[in-house]
């Protein structure tokens, strides 16, 4: 299995959703909430809406919706704004983002080795 850089999104020239090569889902296994949070966290400077999480997470829009509420009640997601639909955020702050974030990156570099 190829494992993604924690911060390169893959193109969409055919190749799998960033989430199913991310180092979280390879420690954490395929669950669709460690997808959601391996794309949260390759993003993490700008929002996203609920479209976008699902196309870089390679997850339906009917799984994503059902997970949000979950991440945003334990802290690890905002919701930033409303446009046309509702915009989420990898929220920085949360100490348990900012330990994920250092996981993440250093199973990409222990996975590396």
């Amino acid at each position: 299995m190829a494992i993604s850089n924690p911060r390169q999104e893959s193109d969409s020239d055919g190749k799998e959703p960033f989430a199913e090569g991310a180092a979280l889902t390879y420690l954490f296994g395929d669950h669709s909430k460690t997808r959601i949070l391996a794309t949260m966290l390759s993003e993490s400077d700008m929002d996203l809406s609920v479209t976008e999480i699902t196309r870089i997470s390679g997850l339906n829009r009917t799984t994503v919706y059902k997970h949000l509420d979950d991440l945003e009640e334990l802290g690890v997601i905002v919701n930033t704004r409303k446009t046309a639909g509702q915009m989420y955020q990898i929220n920085s702050d949360s100490e348990v983002v900012q330990d994920l974030a250092k996981l993440e990156w250093d199973l990409f570099d222990a996975l590396q080795e």
